[in-house]
């Protein structure tokens, strides 16, 4: 079993910054930053750990590997340039755990997977619900049969998002940059998560995800000064005809939606943000037909940073992470799907500007009504007088 890990860091002035910041403040043993590829100038003053072991940093992963090897490349840099910096990562014989998107098209995740077979290296995604021991737990009594089949999955979750977070680099809210796509949205972002649990607590192996057969979808723009939608409504179909329902956005006039779930089996229902009597339960608790019940919330979630200690765990050991670029690939089929989907743009009469805390937030009035009401009874915004003439 290897025991020290050499760990090279792409990106380390956003995301990124969560892994430094482990790593060096968590004393994490048997790991070595070998190196950190980072663009930010100064970037050794951000961080002490970088003059005090003497970290070298680089503009490029090619330059890193003329000089170094790594056994884990943590790759936390702007969507657009994941699928190229992953090549040449397992290329030059690291391991990967990359932040989502593992990359911005399904072609190009199924070519990671053919390199992760040629290379031997595996490739880990940083859909971070799907390595918490609860949801694992969860994942494995719905394969063992414990509910029954699947009836279908519903997810609401809305985050207010302003121009300073738009602004916060070049790629945010772009359909594409330098003619590659990036399709940054609520759904490919910030709230991507209560999707792609969906499809990865559906899938007929603990490594897996369903994939999808269908997608439609009702996107919404408000917020003019960006090209991509900040609102959305989404009723997809699994391959195994599971119907599944998300809606999630940033034009919000409220500061947080949700999230909540609801899972329907055969023999019960899985709640997440469900109420019972004393405020949303952000757990997941399966309420069997029979009076059964299971609180997941129980079970230890494992670290902040799980998926980070899983890929360690994974190059000592010779073992692969739980969230394979697979799981990866039905969200993905869902981005590419909704990028073909006109946006529509919300009229003026139904818009609001709000400014708060210096920040200013172009947000849709009533979309939390509409939203929850479509939540509930499964409908898309358009079939319920959504935009209609106020």
């Amino acid at each position: 079993m290897k025991q020290m890990v050499r760990v090279l860091l792409l990106g380390v002035c956003g995301y990124g910054s969560n892994y430094i910041k482990e790593i060096s403040e968590r004393d994490t043993p048997g790991v070595r930053i070998e190196g950190i590829c980072e663009v930010v100038p100064n970037v050794a003053d951000l961080y002490p750990i970088i003059r005090e072991q003497n970290i070298p940093i680089y503009k490029s992963p090619e330059e890193f590997y003329r000089e170094h090897q790594a056994d884990l490349a943590v790759v936390s840099t702007p969507i657009h340039l994941h699928y190229q910096q992953i090549v040449t990562c397992l290329q030059n014989g690291s391991n990967v755990l990359t932040e989502k998107p593992v990359c911005t098209s399904v072609q190009g995740a199924r070519k990671l997977e053919e390199l992760e077979r040629q290379t031997g290296k595996f490739i880990s995604v940083g859909y971070q619900l799907n390595y918490s021991r609860d949801v694992l737990a969860l994942k494995q009594d719905i394969l063992s049969g414990k509910f029954g089949k699947p009836v279908s999955m519903k997810a609401l979750h809305a985050m207010r998002r302003g121009d300073k977070y738009y602004a916060r680099n070049g790629w945010a809210g772009r359909i594409a940059v330098n003619n590659c796509a990036v399709n940054d949205s609520p759904f490919n972002n910030a709230c991507a998560h209560q999707f792609q649990i969906m499809t990865f607590l559906l899938g007929d192996r603990m490594d897996r995800a369903m994939e999808l057969a269908r997608v439609e979808a009702e996107p919404y723009k408000a917020n003019r000064h960006v090209e991509n939608f900040d609102a959305i409504a989404i009723h997809a179909e699994t391959v195994n005809r599971v119907p599944v329902w998300y809606f999630t956005a940033h034009a919000l006039q409220e500061k947080k939606l949700g999230p909540v779930a609801e899972y329907r089996f055969e023999k019960g229902t899985v709640y997440f943000g469900r109420d019972y009597g004393s405020g949303p339960k952000a757990e997941y608790v399966y309420e069997g037909d029979d009076g059964t019940v299971t609180d997941y919330g129980k079970i230890a979630k494992g670290e902040r940073l799980q998926k980070f200690y899983d890929a360690i765990q994974a190059v000592r050991t010779g073992s692969r992470p739980v969230c394979t670029v697979q799981c990866a690939i039905p969200h993905l089929e869902a981005v590419e799907q909704i990028a073909r989907i006109p946006i529509v743009q919300v009229p003026e009469p139904w818009m609001q500007d709000l400014h708060e805390e210096d920040d200013t937030f172009h947000t849709i009035k009533d979309l939390q009504k509409t939203f929850t009401w479509c939540y509930t009874h499964q409908e898309m915004p358009s079939s319920v007088g959504f935009l209609d003439e106020k």
